[in-house]
């Protein structure tokens, strides 16, 4: 239950508070069994006899996720507890049941609201992924993409897994190549993106890093979408053939060059590199100046929306900071946020918790 509580805080952004009303759980009980697993003892002892069989948490996780999710009622869940009642008790399986249905509600409000980046230059992102297409080993891309634009700003593929300086390297070459500098840089809490090498590139250049929550559609589907497109070209450009490093990398260097030069709908024909040069002068003008006002109003937002969480953790603010930074780009009118085509105003999203 407490991975389960976790995960949903992840994806939603909730405390833990609104997440236990929410699911009809004390708080008090969360935070006794999550005290518990931190000092290496059982979340809780259950009274009464032991159930027979181990219970293979993964696959009942992956059954109530299969099963057909209503507002208030899921179907099938007789069905599923019957190949489970060995394991679990069947008022887990039913607390499980609603939290999962809570979870999957959760997502499909996220991905019912969606970001509009309106400012070219402003936000980039960086993130990396993995695949098979090299003859020996595992083949990585670092990815850095502008929303604003659908640019991809640098790409470096390699055979090695990028640690911190790899990417603070690679981050650094593309903001000298770009000829300027973004306002904020989002990645996710990835160890080579937390590293003090990357820290020290974004201080350099006054960049706000913005981190990013697992599972997030609204911030992190821009950035799956330039990958799928990055991907479809090198395995385009590399057929069924396993590929050796230099070619892999010229391919990663030709799919770029390929996605950055295609007419775009959402750019109203244009190609993101023309959108992405048409932003250098206003982004060049963003001086050090402007950057530490911006800052220091998204401060000021961040220690109000602490205020309204009501909950003084790391994650609690790493979410406030995150709200605090897309209320003040819909201040400053350079995102859009919309839920079901209707534009959400500034701070909507902890005012509706």
């Amino acid at each position: 239950m407490i991975d389960v509580v976790e995960s949903l805080k992840d994806r939603t952004g909730q405390p833990y508070r609104g997440l236990c009303s929410d699911l009809e759980l004390p708080y008090s009980s969360l935070m006794r069994w999550k005290t518990r697993r931190k000092n290496g003892h059982a979340a809780v002892d259950r009274p009464g006899p032991q159930k027979a069989e181990p219970l293979d948490l993964s696959a009942l996780y992956d059954g109530i996720r299969g099963l057909r999710h209503g507002n208030k009622r899921t179907g099938g869940s007789g069905t599923l507890f019957k190949k489970f009642k060995k394991q679990v008790s069947r008022r887990d399986f039913h607390a499980m049941v609603q939290t999962v249905r809570g979870e999957i509600e959760g997502e499909k409000e996220a991905l019912e609201r969606r970001i509009e980046w309106l400012v070219p230059g402003l936000v980039w992102a960086m993130d990396d992924m993995e695949s098979v297409w090299l003859e020996k080993y595992r083949a990585f891309v670092l990815l850095a993409h502008d929303y604003g634009s659908r640019y991809a700003v640098g790409i470096q593929g390699d055979d090695t897994k990028p640690n911190g300086l790899m990417t603070a390297a690679m981050m650094e070459r593309s903001f000298n190549d770009a000829g300027m500098w973004p306002l904020f840089l989002k990645h996710d809490r990835g160890s080579n993106f937390m590293s003090q090498e990357m820290q020290e590139v974004l201080s350099a250049g006054h960049v706000i890093p913005l981190i990013s929550p697992r599972h997030y559609p609204p911030y992190n589907g821009g950035m799956e979408r330039a990958h799928q497109e990055i991907i479809r070209r090198v395995d385009h450009l590399l057929g069924d053939e396993k590929a050796d490093g230099r070619t892999f990398r010229l391919a990663c260097e030709l799919g770029r060059h390929q996605v950055n030069h295609m007419c775009r709908t959402s750019l109203e024909g244009l190609t993101a590199c023309h959108v992405f040069e048409e932003a250098r002068p206003f982004m060049q003008a963003v001086g050090r100046k402007q950057r530490r006002e911006a800052y220091e109003e998204i401060e000021a937002l961040n220690i109000d929306i602490v205020d309204e969480l009501g909950e003084d953790t790391p994650k609690a603010h790493e979410t406030a900071f995150r709200y605090a930074v897309e209320t003040w780009m819909q201040l400053n009118n350079m995102i859009r946020v919309t839920r079901n085509g209707v534009v959400l105003p500034p701070f909507y999203q902890i005012r509706s918790h």
